[in-house]
């Protein structure tokens, strides 16, 4: 067997090159590789200390953001209830002299719109009627309170010293069935200082609640609600919070709220993120708390993640650095796969011309100028000159100016592009007219290659569709959708540039029917025929004919005043009225026709349109 000799000394060069000192390069790469092990290593863990940072100031962040927005929630809410009570007490205060039930009646409305406060009550200042509700919103009877010996009426009553004595006073929980409620009270005094009640507004804590949970949303957020002697008055979510259990840690805490932290129920052993503000002007603590177990868990995966993208990049680029010494082995291998691309691409270059040669359509490669570099004529696709005078040529040189301009445009955008553009034209040769399509794709970064296909066919087609769809194929006349839209624009030139308008006259024949039924539809159809040929005949150029349906014809006068068009009607009468020759023998029909002009019969297409055809009926024998 003979051998290759480029084989031959492929094979020894290979030999030649694996006398490399390949030890050396070996502890170099494992040298390499344990220097990007370590940097990565310490990448893994600054990318894991950030990640937590980052999850703790966001949970962080989300409490105080919770905490503070409960807070204003929770003061803004409040303060509306004071600011209602000062205004129903200024209200109540001159009519304290009349019975418990007008004043009860002046009260039934108040705070209605309010739906945090449950029951409005007024309460007696002295005698018999000290500390007993003189009225109510509800009824006294709604809530199982003796308000007498509650402190947010005592506290009124028997003011402690250095409270100002229109002090709002706010009171710890009330618990009543399934009702929890907390009193907001205020005295009433009348101008010159003198006791004379007290307005007390009960707050539903489950309807404040419910306003808190919105701002709470999810469920990993817990909220409380507390006193400042530690009571609490509501808790929303599932952690088992209470003013209680965190008392010892706010005690701890230094500094004025609002501030945050850490705390574990001794319960379940979970550890909670809190945060704490207050309502301005309201002995109240707002918390805010989130389970950290999701984060915790996620601190956890977190680590997981880059412990094991770690441990794959040491394992896979061990790998690595075992391949390339194996990759010198192939490197001979790789020389003969080398040789057998290029031989392969050979013939793939003889294939495609081949191709080339074998489409029966026009190619140009070409550069950004439009200068032709290359051409594939094309069978049956006339050139616009010799094919010798082709190359080298710019478009300006072979082909029309318009053209020519055409093509450079279409160039440019593909270049610009690299998105295929496809273009049309049209060529008369001898007379008639033929059109093409032109398919432009990149090569190169200056050069396109532009594919040239032969639609005259395609074209003719679709021009005989449009022409079928707008014209009627008895008479050959305009049908009547295209009549419409000539209408259209004939009306919208009048308001366009105004000037004298236009007539149009609404024709029906007189005694159609009776000749299809005497001499049969083939004749009638003549007859039709023979009737749009007057009826073109006897029109401008300018003017439009169109058939509409059966033996009904509209014609729109250009620039025609109603004595124009009455002249008109006289000569259409008269040519239509003249006997036609059918093969089957000679027939007679007369033409009704109505006339409406624009603008004087309307100004729109329905208008005209409805005044030509009752101006017709008016004209008919038969009527």
């Amino acid at each position: 067997m003979t051998r290759d000799p480029d084989t031959s000394e492929q094979q020894g060069d290979w030999r030649s090159r694996m006398t490399w000192p390949v030890v050396r390069i070996g502890l170099l790469l494992l040298a390499i590789w344990v220097l990007t092990l370590a940097v990565l290593a310490w990448s893994s863990l600054q990318a894991i200390d950030r990640y937590e940072r980052h999850a703790d100031e966001q949970v962080e962040e989300r409490t105080r953001l919770v905490a503070l927005m409960h807070a204003t929630l929770v003061e803004s809410e409040l303060d509306a209830v004071d600011r209602d009570l000062r205004v129903i007490g200024e209200r109540l205060v001159p009519r304290l002299g009349e019975s418990p039930a007008r004043i009860a009646r002046a009260m039934e409305s108040s705070l209605d719109a309010n739906t945090l406060v449950h029951d409005l009550w007024l309460l007696g200042q002295g005698g018999s009627r000290l500390g007993k509700p003189l009225g109510a919103r509800r009824g006294a009877d709604d809530l199982d309170i003796e308000p007498g010996e509650e402190p947010f009426f005592r506290t009124h009553l028997e003011p402690q010293q250095g409270t100002a004595a229109d002090e709002v006073f706010l009171s710890r929980p009330i618990d009543h069935g399934e009702t929890r409620v907390v009193a907001m009270s205020r005295a009433l005094r009348d101008e010159a200082g003198t006791f004379r009640g007290v307005l007390v507004a009960y707050i539903d804590l489950d309807a404040l609640a419910a306003l808190l949970a919105r701002v709470t949303g999810g469920g990993r957020l817990a909220a409380l609600l507390a006193d400042r002697q530690g009571q609490t008055l509501l808790a929303l979510g599932e952690a088992d919070l209470s003013a209680k259990s965190l008392s010892d840690r706010l005690e701890a805490d230094v500094g004025s709220p609002p501030f945050a932290g850490r705390f574990r129920l001794e319960a379940d052993g979970r550890e909670y993120q809190f945060a704490l503000d207050q309502p301005e002007g309201w002995p109240l603590d707002v918390v805010a708390a989130e389970d950290r177990a999701p984060v915790v868990a996620r601190l956890e995966e977190n680590a997981s993640y880059h412990h094991w993208r770690l441990l794959i990049w040491a394992v896979v680029s061990g790998a690595l650095l075992f391949v390339v010494g194996w990759l010198f082995a192939r490197r001979a291998s790789a020389l003969a796969q080398v040789a057998d691309s290029e031989r392969r691409l050979a013939e793939s270059h003889r294939r495609n011309a081949a191709i080339i040669e074998a489409i029966p359509d026009l190619l140009f490669t070409m550069d950004a100028d439009g200068r032709i570099l290359d051409f594939e004529p094309g069978d049956g696709i006339p050139l616009l000159a010799e094919p010798e005078a082709f190359l080298g040529r710019t478009v300006e040189d072979v082909m029309p100016p318009e053209l020519a301009e055409q093509t450079r445009a279409v160039i440019a955008r593909t270049l610009a592009s690299g998105e295929v553009q496809t273009y049309q034209y049209h060529l008369d040769f001898d007379g008639t007219r033929n059109y093409y399509e032109g398919r432009c794709s990149s090569l190169t970064e200056d050069s396109v290659l532009i594919l040239i296909i032969d639609i005259t066919a395609r074209k003719r087609a679709e021009n005989d569709l449009e022409w079928a769809a707008t014209h009627d194929a008895l008479t050959r006349l305009p049908n009547r959708r295209l009549f419409i839209d000539r209408l259209g624009r004939a009306v919208e030139a009048f308001h366009r540039y105004g000037g004298t308008g236009f007539c149009l006259l609404y024709l029906d024949l007189n005694g159609f029917k009776a000749i299809n039924d005497r001499l049969g539809h083939a004749a009638g159809d003549r007859l039709l025929q023979q009737v749009a040929d007057r009826l073109r005949e006897q029109v401008r150029s300018a003017d439009s004919v169109a058939r509409l349906s059966g033996d009904e014809f509209v014609v729109i006068i250009s620039r025609a005043s109603r004595s124009d068009a009455r002249v008109v009607i006289d000569k259409l009468r008269e040519e239509i009225g003249r006997s036609y020759e059918l093969d089957e023998g000679e027939a007679r029909v007369s033409v009704s026709i109505g006339m409406a002009c624009c603008p004087e019969n309307g100004r729109s297409v329905e208008a005209l349109m409805q005044s030509a055809d009752d101006d017709m009926y008016r004209h008919k024998p038969d009527r």
